[in-house]
């Protein structure tokens, strides 16, 4: 990550301080905005020569909330400088960024991973990592917000030039992030659920700071291990499919890195190990209790390439699906 880390040469450079716009007004435009006296929502979508995806954007009490779901064409940089007093929560689901600020080192966030920063004044750099996906939710959250609810010190959340700023994504949080459809609500109702959304993953922040650090989960080992017994079911109810580790997480709101450490752990293989040996099983059943032609049991375990089919089942079976037929 070094070499990525200072150079700015193979990248799109965005200055928006010398400019009257904001991130997403820069690299998007808005195709969608609906307001009322509480709350404003408003949809942007990627222009082409940035990439593709949107970007939404709820602001309600000087409170802002920024839903970002795109995917860059090349790496972006962009250097911005603001005075202002807010505290800054951010959860990045999936992608990379690196933010760089004057005077202090360079900080990487990556997938599954958040960070709450209270900010004076901002002047640096942040750059994503273009060709991959990236989701991520930003909250900015004004010092008279927070003394609103009750937290008149700001003291106990860290800054940027603190250590271990970038914490992972507990489960908890993961939770309240993936139950947040704002798309399904009207104004009214988004208002009082993106208050509440916002005050628990404030809440939620809070602990993680304080009980400190890094592979700390809130959730208890039994709730663990009915996920990963959950994900277990939902592999052998899907052999016809090919969920990825990060499809599977975000479906049983389990940090991604939590859930492949204790499948591994409680089940004595990886998940993609356990996946593949399932299939291979499932197909070595048909293959000798039916007569169904071998490019539709490559169907049955998610292969739409019969060829690669055989080729997988030869490294598990050390035969042909053909050989393995006819040799029982």
């Amino acid at each position: 990550m070094e070499k990525k880390r200072r150079d700015f040469i193979n990248c799109d450079l965005i200055n928006l301080s010398k400019t009257n716009k904001n991130f997403e007004t820069f690299i998007a435009t808005c195709i969608h905005t609906s307001k009322n006296e509480a709350l404003s929502l408003s949809t942007y979508q990627l222009i082409n020569s940035y990439g593709k995806g949107t970007i939404s954007l709820i602001e309600f009490e000087e409170v802002s909330v920024q839903v970002s779901n795109f995917e860059l064409e090349r790496d972006l940089v962009f250097y911005d400088e603001f005075d202002e007093n807010v505290l800054l929560m951010s959860f990045l689901l999936d992608g990379e960024k690196i933010i760089s600020l004057r005077g202090n080192s360079d900080i990487l966030n990556e997938s599954q991973e958040c960070y709450a920063s209270k900010i004076a004044n901002f002047k640096g750099y942040i750059r994503f990592t273009g060709g991959k996906p990236l989701r991520q939710v930003t909250i900015r959250l004004p010092y008279s917000f927070l003394k609103q609810k009750g937290i008149a010190d700001a003291s106990m959340f860290k800054s940027f030039a603190d250590e271990d700023i970038v914490q992972p994504i507990t489960n908890e949080i993961l939770s309240v992030l993936m139950s947040f459809q704002f798309e399904v609500l009207n104004l009214q109702e988004l208002r009082l659920v993106a208050e509440a959304k916002v005050l628990e993953l404030l809440a939620l922040q809070m602990q993680l700071y304080k009980e400190g650090v890094a592979e700390k989960v809130n959730a208890s080992q039994d709730k663990i291990l009915k996920k990963v017994y959950a994900a277990k079911q939902l592999m052998l109810e899907n052999l016809d499919k090919n969920y990825s580790i990060k499809e599977m997480s975000r479906m049983l709101a389990l940090n991604e890195y939590i859930f492949k450490k204790e499948f591994k752990r409680i089940s004595g293989s990886s998940i993609n190990e356990f996946y593949t040996q399932e299939k291979m099983n499932k197909a070595a059943n048909l293959l000798v209790t039916s007569q169904m032609p071998i490019y539709e049991i490559a169907e049955q375990i998610g292969y739409k390439n019969a060829t690669h089919f055989s080729a997988a089942f030869k490294r598990f079976y050390h035969k042909t699906p053909k050989k393995f037929r006819v040799s029982l």
